[in-house]
């Protein structure tokens, strides 16, 4: 080897396949015309070597890869699959499906609107399924009341039958019955007497030459103007006061009155007694100053006045009697009135709560000369008392106790 072939740095060294054709060749041939110098013969051989070389070198770079040259400046290699996708986008189309996309990564509020949009679609699927429960629940009702009202009308046409073929049955009856009867008339032509019935039990005290006044009190609208308390006593008090009412039915306590002293006028009747009433119906405005004026012009044996009782407690029950604290008869009327009550006790089995005299009633102040009587027959407040006032057996016991109590009495 040379000293100039010596003299090559080693940087310069190359890869036979990274040679540089033509740095080869320049160098082949400096060293050619120094060796020329020495020998012709060297240098003919020289230039034979090169050429033959030169005629390799190129053959073996034609049969170099393309992706094997050297390049002036060295890319990325690009594989095939994304050099499709590039493509594919280039033109618009849609990647194969064999082949992944890449997503871009969700912003914090591209989440959020997410997650509304989410909370907003089950809102609206929870009312949506309660809207179907509510629909089918008042379909369920309706059938239901549906089917009570084909039940309910199912009865009552049995009912309007049954009660047609009874009718029809007790009208047979009826036309056997008067057939049978003209039969009989036809046959037996005496005539049988037949008896009046009765509105009250068999028996009862002789009542005949007695002679009673009987006040309903109260009436269907009250009269709140003011009249003297009595004769004797200053002060003043309503015309005919407002009753009381049912804590139970709120029946009117005028009403219940005036039942219990029609039943009473009735009975007393029967046994032969002489009666008057203040009224006889409820459309009446009639003072109690009025009433005990009409009572003393009958100049009766008693004066009855039908009243009901009320009290805060609704514990309270049983009947009293309440009599004038003045006038003819006062030393007597309370001993007389406590009979009575006893009398009544005994009839209705209700409790007697005692008899107490009063200058506080002007229904009984203008009627004390003579004896007059205020019966309380019960408690409206309580339950069981204004059951019994309404009960006609009820009053018709306590209409039994009067006419016990009256035979007590003296005559005039």
């Amino acid at each position: 080897m040379s000293d100039e072939e010596k003299n090559i740095r080693p940087d310069e060294e190359m890869n036979p396949e990274e040679v540089d054709l033509s740095a080869l060749l320049s160098g082949i041939r400096r060293v050619s015309s120094d060796e020329d110098k020495k020998s012709r013969p060297e240098k003919k051989e020289a230039e034979k070597t090169a050429s033959h070389e030169e005629k390799a070198a190129s053959h073996e770079d034609k049969k170099v890869p393309h992706e094997e040259r050297p390049a002036a400046h060295e890319e990325k290699p690009v594989s095939h699959e994304e050099k499709a996708i590039a493509h594919e986008g280039k033109n618009g189309s849609a990647p194969r499906k064999d082949q992944p996309v890449r997503r871009r990564p969700m912003s914090a509020e591209q989440r959020k609107r997410i997650a509304a949009k989410r909370k907003k679609a089950e809102i609206l699927m929870i009312l949506t399924i309660v809207m179907v429960l509510a629909l089918v629940c008042v379909g369920v009702f309706f059938a239901i009341r549906a089917v009570k009202g084909g039940e309910k009308k199912n009865t009552e046409v049995s009912t309007t039958s049954v009660a047609a073929a009874l009718s029809d049955t007790s009208e047979t009856e009826t036309e056997e019955d008067t057939s049978t009867t003209t039969t009989e008339e036809e046959t037996d032509p005496t005539p049988s007497t037949t008896p009046e019935p009765t509105p009250f039990p068999v028996g009862g005290p002789d009542l005949s030459g007695y002679c009673v006044v009987i006040d309903a009190g109260h009436q269907g609208t009250p009269n709140l103007e003011q009249e003297p308390l009595s004769s004797s006593m200053s002060g003043s008090k309503d015309k005919s006061a407002e009753g009381y009412t049912g804590v139970v039915s709120g029946i009117n306590e005028s009403q219940i009155n005036l039942d219990t002293a029609l039943l009473l006028s009735e009975y007393l009747k029967s046994l032969g007694c002489e009666v008057y009433l203040t009224r006889e119906t409820e459309e009446v405005d009639i003072s109690n100053k009025e009433r005990a004026e009409f009572a003393v012009s009958k100049d009766p044996d008693l004066y009855i006045r039908l009243y009901c009782n009320y009290a805060n407690d609704s514990k309270t029950s049983g009947m009293s009697i309440l009599v004038p604290s003045s006038g003819k008869y006062a030393s007597e009327m309370t001993v007389w009135g406590e009979n009575l009550g006893k009398t009544i006790e005994n009839f209705t089995g209700t409790s007697f709560r005692g008899c107490q005299a009063s200058g506080n009633y002007s229904g009984l102040n203008w009627a004390d000369s003579i004896p007059s009587f205020m019966i309380r027959m019960g408690y409206l407040s309580n339950s069981d008392d204004e059951a019994r006032l309404q009960d006609e057996e009820y009053q018709f016991q306590i209409c039994q106790g009067v006419a016990q109590f009256i035979t007590t009495m003296a005559k005039h």
